[in-house]
């Protein structure tokens, strides 16, 4: 899924031996277009590489771009980034009395870490912020979250563990509504490097001259 020339790199060079660099993240299109700089550190003598490249990332849904050096680039069609786009949507219901609110809050926000790691996704529930109707388990049953099943079956997992019951409703598939037509979401990809992740349905790499290469 990367271009060959990329993955030749690869293949030749250790991953420690490789930065990426992101000089340019380009907004103002329909497609999202970012240029990173690839540096090969030199080995055995030979001379350090520095290649410029561009990302055509074709309608984006979702990114997060860091500056930051990364070690690696990938493209892959699984991952849970994705189930934002990709997954059945749905509410999770609890029932029953939870005994102690702080270890469930603990072990919900340890198993969203554990899926989303480094690529933190917005963790939404809030236990302990009562609203003007209602506060976090001052009832036996009520809504506890909503977003991808997959996601859900995962804080399901939790409220089971502390001795709570769970249902999922309103389950809906990936898509929307456009007037009175469903569109399907369309495949999508993501692309991560480093700390940085780009979702889109496509991504076209382009490698630039050698004489646009040059950095300080």
């Amino acid at each position: 899924m990367l271009p060959k020339d990329l993955e030749d790199i690869f293949k030749e060079y250790p991953e420690d031996y490789i930065d990426f660099y992101i000089v340019k993240a380009d907004y103002s299109g329909d497609d999202l277009v970012i240029e990173f700089i690839l540096k090969l550190r030199s080995i055995q003598g030979e001379d350090p590489i520095s290649q410029k490249w561009t990302i055509i990332a074709s309608s984006p849904r979702k990114d997060k771009v860091s500056f930051n050096a990364a070690p690696f680039i990938e493209i892959k069609n699984d991952h849970p980034l994705l189930w934002e786009f990709r997954d059945t949507q749905c509410k999770l219901y609890f029932t029953g009395q939870c005994q102690n609110i702080e270890k469930l809050f603990y072990d919900l926000y340890l198993a969203h870490n554990d899926i989303f790691g480094k690529h933190q996704c917005s963790f939404d529930i809030s236990l302990f912020k009562a609203s003007n109707n209602f506060k976090p388990f001052q009832y036996s049953n009520g809504l506890l979250a909503r977003g991808p099943k997959k996601l859900m079956e995962k804080y399901a997992a939790c409220l089971k563990k502390n001795g709570l019951d769970f249902s999922f409703l309103d389950e809906t598939p990936p898509g929307h509504w456009y007037g009175q037509q469903f569109i399907p979401e369309k495949e999508l990809k993501i692309l991560l490097m480093g700390d940085t992740y780009l979702i889109a349905e496509d991504f076209v790499f382009v490698k630039q001259p050698e004489d646009d290469t040059k950095t300080d």
